[in-house]
């Protein structure tokens, strides 16, 4: 039992791992506004409303759509604060991947354009994670979160794998669950694909925001150290 467990909960990481359609290059490349747009466009577009579908199921579904609504809204928020801190972001998504130094040598050239201390990156960073203090800490929890919900939906498209293999298959050119399909009823494999594409979502989002964060921190940390040695 505790094999089987093992190897289920292996597939699930490895389908979290495999979520996350930006490489780090790409990440640093992207237009963080546009790419959140797009995520919550998208997450709109897959849905998050309650399902009837099956009782052993049910419970599983609609609390990963709960998950998936709240972290909507918290993408909404890191949109906004994207816009508002938008040459602090852009600098995050830049460097992220760099060495400590290298993380130095960038910021020491952001400073040389500062025309005033408020302009410089310290100051900038600071700000932007005041503003995105209450992203991250929602965002951490959805890191742990994730790998909870992929575990079970793993044993889900295990189960119904046969039949999430048909649709897809009819689905391949005309796509899934698009806005024209609202109508139609869902059936139990439905919603279990429904909620393989929420759980990409949600783990795009959340690379995007730990990633930023990641840099944020570390770039916090060394200037915490020059400062201390003066």
């Amino acid at each position: 039992m505790l094999k089987k467990n093992l190897t289920v909960a292996l597939i699930a990481l490895s389908f979290i791992t495999g979520c996350s359609s930006l490489s780090n290059e790409e990440k640093a490349n992207v237009d963080r506004d546009v790419e959140v747009e797009r995520i919550i466009t998208e997450i709109d577009n897959v849905g998050y409303e309650v399902v009837k579908v099956s009782p052993g199921v049910d419970q599983f579904l609609n609390g990963l759509s709960a998950y998936v609504e709240n972290q909507r809204n918290v993408s909404v928020h890191y949109r906004e604060v994207v816009k508002q801190h938008r040459d602090v972001t852009s600098f995050l998504a830049a460097n992220a991947g760099k060495t400590d130094q290298e993380l130095l040598a960038e910021a020491e050239a952001f400073d040389v354009g500062a025309k005033t201390e408020e302009d410089k990156i310290g100051n900038k960073l600071a700000a932007y994670r005041e503003a995105t203090q209450s992203i991250s800490e929602e965002n951490s929890k959805l890191s742990v979160v994730l790998v909870e919900q992929t575990i079970q939906l793993t044993i889900l498209v295990t189960q119904y794998g046969p039949e999430i293999a048909k649709i897809t298959a009819a689905n391949s050119v005309m796509g899934f669950l698009k806005k024209d399909d609202a109508d139609e009823k869902m059936t139990v494999v439905t919603a279990v694909m429904r909620a393989q594409e929420q759980v990409t979502l949600l783990s795009e989002i959340n690379g995007l925001i730990e990633a930023d964060q990641e840099v944020a921190d570390n770039l916090t940390k060394l200037q915490e150290q020059l400062d201390t040695r003066g």
